[in-house]
């Protein structure tokens, strides 16, 4: 809980947001990853350190709560997807974990109503079958590349192309810290 909380603390510190209904947070920010002094920044906020490998950026709670480290959630199977991005509106490729991979690792079950919470404390709350119907998966990277915090990072939910909830945006949880079943 420490290592969130200082993620949440350096992201509010930052004075950025996170969550898809507001402008968002990003962990991983570096010179190639930030936008130059000429392009607008689609995610608002800044360049903020990325975490720390063995910093906790997502708990998973369900039947049992699981806390993940970036190498712990690289270490999972992942899928890449190339999917139109819709707050920068362009083509970019995302590599992640299936929510569903963590749902089944947690023991949530798809009749579970979950909340996804950005570092901002930004919440989407639905069903967990509607984020693994519509293949969500946690990404990791972006174009190759970590996602900084100030783009959403250093993990997000994102949909590919295509699926009921490629264009409902307000699933599309940038920051995330955790998922958890709806109390």
């Amino acid at each position: 809980m420490k290592k969130i909380n200082a993620l949440l603390m350096a992201a509010l510190l930052a004075g950025m947001l996170g969550g898809c209904a507001s402008a968002q947070a990003t962990p991983e920010a570096t010179a190639s990853t930030s936008p130059s002094a000429t392009e607008e920044n689609p995610y608002g906020g800044f360049p903020v350190d990325p975490p720390a490998a063995n910093e906790v950026v997502l708990t998973v709670d369900g039947a049992k709560s699981i806390d993940y480290t970036l190498p712990q959630l690289k270490a999972l199977v992942q899928v890449e997807e190339t999917i139109y991005e819709p707050f920068v509106k362009k083509q970019q490729t995302f590599k992640g974990v299936e929510m569903a991979v963590l749902f089944e690792a947690s023991g949530i079950k798809p009749t579970d109503k979950v909340d996804t919470v950005a570092l901002n404390d930004y919440k989407y709350t639905d069903s967990a079958s509607k984020f693994t119907d519509s293949k969500g998966f946690i990404a990791l990277s972006r174009d190759g590349s970590a996602i900084g915090m100030d783009q959403g990072g250093p993990i997000r939910i994102v949909f590919p192309d295509g699926q009921k909830y490629s264009s409902f945006l307000d699933a599309w949880n940038w920051s995330i810290r955790s998922i958890e079943v709806a109390k």
